[in-house]
């Protein structure tokens, strides 16, 4: 058994030129994808569809970010990171189960510069320029709009960065999409991402229960999200 085989449960020759991944998986994920499970390696959970593979990267920056190194020496050709992300400040576009796209992505990802409020410029990452565009403009089923994201390496802190959130024009945070965007152009990876907003900082925690028509626009967000992935891989990326 190769080591790829061992951490992904799946060969390297086996992975598909289209890869999305998730940080988390959830029922209504695995009910868009009409899959009924991801069968996991020693790190990471790996299954094929028609036209891509899906795979369970688990939360965090350096989880996503070696996942995409690793994908490096695979068939894959694109990549596409689809999870959840915090809303910094509630819009009329932007509200809890909207579908988002990063333009740009700041690295947060280091919590000891977080907690310490370490003053250096920020990094920015960038999706790839082509798949960005022609993903954004594929809207059959849903409104997606652009973003600026940063990526944060703590939940607890984020709530203290608001005001600097703002200021610096930043609309949602996650914790992997800069550790994507940079391992995949260091990788040769063409690469986006896709957000589905699951919570509001302070005035809507992730800590907090939403009530059930929030729960419910998630579910649809969610569901909208993986039919017009899977749609989009089919029309404009499969060969």
């Amino acid at each position: 058994m190769t080591k790829f085989e061992a951490l992904f449960g799946i060969k390297n020759t086996d992975i598909k030129a289209n890869c999305i991944l998730l940080p988390i998986i959830t029922k209504d994920i695995l009910s868009g994808f009409n899959i009924k499970n991801i069968p996991r390696g020693k790190l990471y959970g790996a299954a094929n569809m028609d036209n891509c593979t899906l795979i369970h990267t688990g939360i965090g920056p350096a989880f996503t970010g070696d996942a995409v190194l690793y994908l490096k020496d695979t068939p894959c050709k694109n990549v596409i990171l689809f999870g959840s992300c915090g809303l910094v400040n509630e819009k009329s576009d932007m509200s809890i189960g909207s579908l988002v796209s990063p333009s740009i992505c700041y690295s947060q990802e280091s919590f000891t510069d977080m907690l310490l409020k370490a003053e250096k410029k920020q990094r920015a990452f960038y999706p790839d320029k082509k798949l960005f565009e022609n993903f954004l403009n594929f809207n059959e089923t849903a409104v997606l709009k652009k973003a600026a994201c940063s990526t944060i390496a703590s939940l607890k802190l984020e709530e203290d960065m608001v005001d600097f959130f703002i200021e610096n024009r930043i609309d949602v945070v996650d914790m992997e999409c800069s550790a994507f965007f940079s391992s995949a152009d260091f990788s040769g990876l063409k690469a986006t991402a896709l957000f589905y907003i699951s919570d509001v900082i302070k005035k809507a925690p992730f800590y907090q229960d939403l009530n059930q028509p929030l729960r419910k626009n998630i579910s649809i967000s969610i569901n909208n999200a993986s039919r017009q992935l899977c749609k989009f891989i089919k029309m404009k990326l499969s060969v």
